[in-house]
């Protein structure tokens, strides 16, 4: 089942929350300098959803979206760009390119749902981080999440009911890791969304990712010149999951399954 169901909204409702994410990345910049961000890159954008929320947040805000794949840059311009005002559409760009480049100077940027994991040897994601660095202000951070835990290298399907969206039916999200190879670290992935009518979208997005480490990430970024880096933890409910609220330390027990946010900063 590939062409009836539209990937993106599903994949926007199960995966993403752009307008968190806003407030979140904003948070974190305003306690680090002191001042709000006002500019934005968003790397391995997709649909670039964060970047149209972003501009939306505040008339003084900018954003550039950069993706490779020319159908995701496309539905963004379709289905969220413009829905912007003419103000706003004229604050954000995108951009069907590699985000393995130098651009003009932003505030913060944001690379988002582990994309940067893409990058599976460490020549070519340090030549990432040294052109992010390089297309910061000087008063900028690059923004990484990353997950991990003791289930985390281990074929596994974690799934979750989305029934929250007024404009989409109820589906069954499910993001399965096919298998991890410890001498590599690199892991396949496939993201399946499956319906109460018994239809199933199986492999909807498929990655291969390499497994970073967050002392590996650090490193990295040190040798990219960042100035320092900090780490973000997700905070857990009372079952144990996620809620979205993050911290920063420098110290944490290892769980089954965690998420946090990697911040270098210039």
């Amino acid at each position: 089942m590939k062409e009836k169901y539209d990937k993106h909204a599903y994949y926007l409702a199960a995966v993403q929350d752009p307008i968190s994410d806003v407030e979140r990345i904003s948070k974190i910049y305003r306690e680090i300098f002191k001042k709000d961000a006002l500019s934005l890159r968003e790397d391995f954008s997709g649909t670039y959803a964060l970047s149209c929320c972003w501009v939306q947040s505040s008339k003084n805000r900018s954003a550039l979206a950069i993706d490779l794949d020319p159908e995701a840059i496309a539905y963004g311009d379709n289905r969220y760009r413009a829905n912007l005002s003419d103000d706003e559409q004229s604050r954000v760009e995108s951009s069907v390119s590699n985000s393995l480049q130098t651009t003009s100077p932003k505030d913060i940027i944001a690379t988002f749902n582990f994309s940067y994991c893409l990058l599976t040897s460490r020549a070519l994601l340090l030549e990432y981080f040294k052109h992010a660095y390089s297309s910061l202000n000087e008063e900028g951070m690059l923004i990484l999440d990353i997950f991990g835990g003791s289930d985390s290298e281990i074929p596994e399907i974690q799934e979750r009911e989305v029934d929250d969206h007024d404009h989409l039916e109820s589906f069954l999200f499910e993001f399965e890791r096919k298998d991890f190879n410890p001498i590599s670290r690199i892991a396949n992935y496939g993201i399946h969304f499956k319906f109460n009518n018994g239809d199933e979208y199986l492999d909807a997005f498929t990655y291969c990712f390499r497994m970073w480490s967050i002392p590996e990430i650090r490193d990295l970024l040190a040798e990219a010149g960042f100035s320092s880096s900090k780490v973000y933890w997700e905070d857990f409910d009372e079952e144990g999951l996620g809620n979205g609220e993050f911290y920063e330390t420098e110290s944490e027990e290892n769980s089954v399954n965690w998420s946090a946010y990697i911040v270098g900063i210039k």
